[in-house]
Order: C-alpha cells, then structure tokens, then sequence
C-alpha cells in the first residue's frame, strides 16, 4: 500500500474519524446478523457496533473507529489502515457523502485567509506554541483566523463532530466557548476543542482551562500527553465537573492540568475526591499556568515542576 508521512496520517485520521462504522464493516466482508441489527458476521468474526465503539466476541478485543476496525480485522498498520479506507472511500461516492458529519453543523465566523499570518504570529511569537502544532492544528481543520484576526479553534465531540468554536481574541483576553451565542457549541451535542499528537483513540485524556493552555501543554511535552493516544482537552473553565461527553471514550486516566491558582488547586481537589481515575498534573510552583511555563522555558528559565505521581 502506499506510504503516508506521519504528518499525512494524522490529517488523514482526523478526515476519516466520524466514518460512520456499518459502511466500513460491511466493506471489510461482514454481514449483518438478521437476529441482532448490532452484529456483524465473518467467518472468522463476530463484531457488535455502538455508534463508534466496536466489540469482537470471538477474541474479547474492543476499539473505537474506522481506523481501529481496520486494524483490528486486517491485523495491518495505522498507515495501511489510512490507505484502505482512503481508497475505499474514493470508490464510494455515497459513503463519501456519510463522511460529513451527521449533527448540523453550528454557525460559525467566517475563515479569513488573509488574517491567517496574524494569528499564526500571535500563537507562535507570543504565545510560544511550537510552529509544527499550530501548523498541524491549521491543516486539521482545528485552528483557522477569522475576519477579526480572532484566533478560532473547532470545538468537536468525542466522534470529532463538530460542536461549536472557542475563541482567542488576538488582543489576549479570551472568549470562551458559550460567551459568543453564534459560535457556542450545541447543547445536543456537547464538546470542545481537543487534539493530540496521535492519530488513535484516546484512552486518557489531559485536562486543561482553555485551548491555549491545551497545545501549550502539547508542546512542553509534558508526560501524560507524550503517552500513546492521549488528547489534550480544554474544558473551556477551571471546573470541578469532568466533562461528561469525554466518557464515550472511556479513559483509562484522566490528568487535570489546571493553573497553579488556588481556583485551580481546589477545583483539582475536588476532582481527585470525586474520580480515581483523575491525576494531578500542576505547573510550576512559582508559575501560573501552562502557556506560563512554555513562554519562560522558551527563554531558557529553569523550572521546578510540581507533577504528582503518574501511575
């Protein structure tokens, strides 16, 4: 099969994310199961489907998403599962159609090319946000400039549907998604802006306030998010809540990474009392938050962590 760039599989990931998982099993040669509408059947194979979760009953294995079910059944690689869903869907023109997201799309502000340069200065310059992830953010569809020169990050579910934008105003002072009535996320739909280095299903996640703060933690490389399959989620606020709608992927470990503030400190108290799963991961002991850190580490400061053990 052809190569793909690791750069071109992570595009190519996020394209084919919401392809709807009955198009692709039926493709792979299974057959439903005329008693139970959620069962598929091979010969070698007995598979259930729950929106983009997947169960093999013959071996005990799960996953989530056309990509894992590719490689679950062609036992291939990330890169040859890409190239045969990518063929596949050429040859389709109507599940090329079903690839469309199947909640309506919110409005949104409109992308303004021209003031792209603007935002991607203000990001890379005064934010400190690693040029590569701005860059990949841009060709995912996640991060566009708006007519304003507003930095517009998509806000997306746990299928990567679209639910609404968080905004950056370029002047600093953000604009969290749900201040701005057009580009709130739907509240059938909940979600928010999300990414990570990888390009499978996360099986742990770490929360941080805002989107900023989210690909600052990115590109610290910080340890949770250097992990295999772990997104960075902004929760829009400090909040002693965990977003409900990130339990469609069932993380194994969630990692709170608010601002080293005493809201932040309580609210990541709160989380570890209420969920086992949650691990505090705190910014420096004299710092604030994590585009703090990015910004002095980038001048060559010396910074002493205060990261609980990550078990």
């Amino acid at each position: 099969m052809q190569y793909l760039h690791p750069w071109d599989c992570r595009v190519q990931a996020e394209s084919l994310r919401s392809w709807p998982l009955e198009d692709v099993v039926r493709a792979l040669g299974y057959r439903r199961d005329p008693e139970d509408d959620a069962r598929w059947r091979s010969l070698e194979s007995v598979v259930s489907i729950n929106g983009f979760m997947f169960y093999d009953h013959l071996c005990g294995e799960w996953g989530a998403g056309a990509v894992d079910l590719v490689v679950h059944v062609h036992r291939c690689s990330v890169s040859d599962a890409l190239a045969f869903l990518w063929e596949l869907r050429g040859h389709s023109r109507r599940t090329a159609h079903r690839l469309c997201p199947r909640v309506p799309n919110p409005p949104k502000p409109a992308r303004s090319q021209r003031q792209w340069c603007v935002v991607e200065r203000y990001l890379v310059d005064q934010r400190g946000i690693s040029p590569l992830l701005v860059a990949l953010c841009r060709d995912l569809g996640l991060l566009y400039a708006d007519r304003q020169a507003n930095a517009v990050f998509l806000c997306r579910n746990t299928a990567g549907e679209e639910t609404g934008t968080e905004i950056v105003p370029i002047g600093g002072q953000r604009s969290g998604a749900g201040t701005d009535t057009e580009a709130a996320p739907s509240p059938l739909t909940p979600g928010s802006f999300w990414m990570s280095w990888g390009a499978g299903w996360p099986p742990s996640v770490l929360i941080a306030k805002n989107a900023i703060d989210a690909l600052s933690a990115l590109s610290l490389q910080l340890v949770p998010v250097k992990r295999e399959g772990c997104a960075a989620i902004s929760a829009g606020a400090v909040s002693a809540t965990i977003p409900s709608w990130i339990e469609a992927w069932n993380p194994r470990r969630i990692f709170c990474a608010y601002d080293a503030t005493p809201d932040g400190d309580d609210a990541a108290q709160r989380l570890l009392r209420k969920d086992n799963r949650v691990v505090r991961v705190r910014p420096a002991l004299d710092g604030d938050d994590w585009n703090d850190m990015l910004m002095r580490e980038r001048f060559g400061e010396l910074l002493e962590t205060d990261d609980r053990r990550i078990s």
